[in-house]
């Protein structure tokens, strides 16, 4: 007997599916590790950068000329925009291969392994219309932020009150404000609308964004419902499991904190093994604590493809077994 989606089923369905035993550690792991590398690597290259521009920073720390503060901070930031771009880059192949994985487990029922093929390509693409879809539902009220924070430095600029640089940010700030209420339920509504698109295109072997709306259709509630849920209760004992970590570091920058009391040399410090081992560690549960729990949250929409209402996994398995 088929069953078919229900809340319930949805909401287990990241505790139900094919090789729980082992694929949600095995995912965490290997979620951490790589990303680990992928930044320490970035973060070795771009180290000169890094260092210049923080440099920079501080040559200006007492500088009052608003145009000189301005000309080197974001001068400075020129430097940096080709280390974020291959930044972007490298989580942007790495997101694919590690949500591929995830949602080859809830559909197909296969175990964990990570590769670049057509799989991830497709994904890579469903990803970046995931990305502009929310670039267009945020732009107007970030533009609105942004055009009133440089509203206010202009008119600090010109040696205006801080009343007058006050009332050049308050109207944009406030539309801002207004617009991120109205479009927040928009946003969650579509999201968990298209939510299905990334198990659908696994599924399909084709790339699918729009007919997610298909999939999601008379799911509103289940779907967004087992994800807060799940996420709420993940984000809850990983900040436990987080702060039980962060204690075990505090030695270490207890010790850093004595040493630049005492002027030593607060960088050679950080640099030192007995503080980059417990820091390490620390990101290392992190990512872990972040790669299962998006893991988790993904199963209840993928559950929803299983169960297409225009023909689910269950019932075409169950099909082929009678032909």
């Amino acid at each position: 007997m088929i069953k078919g989606f229900t809340f319930e089923r949805a909401l287990s369905w990241p505790f139900a599916a094919p090789h729980f035993n082992s694929f949600p550690w095995l995912y965490g792991l290997a979620y951490a590790g790589v990303f680990s590398v992928v930044v320490a690597a970035i973060g070795f290259a771009a180290a000169g950068d890094l260092t210049a521009w923080a440099q920079a920073m501080e040559s200006i720390e007492n500088e009052t000329d608003p145009d000189l503060v301005f000309g080197q901070l974001f001068g400075g930031m020129v430097s940096l925009l080709p280390w974020y771009g291959l930044s972007m880059l490298a989580y942007w192949v790495v997101w694919a291969m590690f949500e591929t994985a995830s949602q080859r487990r809830y559909v197909r029922g296969e175990g964990f392994s990570l590769g670049f093929g057509a799989d991830e390509v497709r994904m890579m693409v469903v990803g970046l219309f995931w990305m502009l879809f929310s670039v267009l539902i945020w732009a107007v009220p970030i533009g609105l932020i942004f055009g009133g924070v440089w509203a206010a430095i202009d008119a600090a600029s010109k040696g205006l009150t801080e009343d007058e640089v006050g009332q050049r940010i308050v109207a944009p700030t406030f539309a801002a404000m207004g617009l991120l209420l109205l479009l927040t339920p928009l946003f969650v509504f579509l999201a968990t609308r298209l939510a299905p698109c990334f198990a659908l295109t696994v599924r399909a072997r084709e790339i699918r964004f729009f007919d997610a709306w298909n999939v999601s259709r008379g799911r509103f509630w289940p779907i967004l419902g087992a994800y807060l849920i799940l996420s709420v209760a993940g984000s809850l004992l990983a900040q436990v499991v987080g702060g039980i970590v962060q204690l075990g570091m505090m030695p270490a920058f207890m010790a850093m904190v004595q040493d630049a009391e005492a002027g030593g040399d607060v960088t050679a410090h950080m640099l030192s093994p007995a503080f980059l081992i417990p820091v390490g560690l620390y990101v290392f549960v992190l990512m872990f604590l972040q790669g299962v729990l998006q893991h988790v949250v993904g199963g209840p929409a993928a559950f929803a493809v299983r169960h297409d209402p225009r023909g689910g996994i269950d019932e075409e398995n169950q099909l082929e077994s009678f032909t």
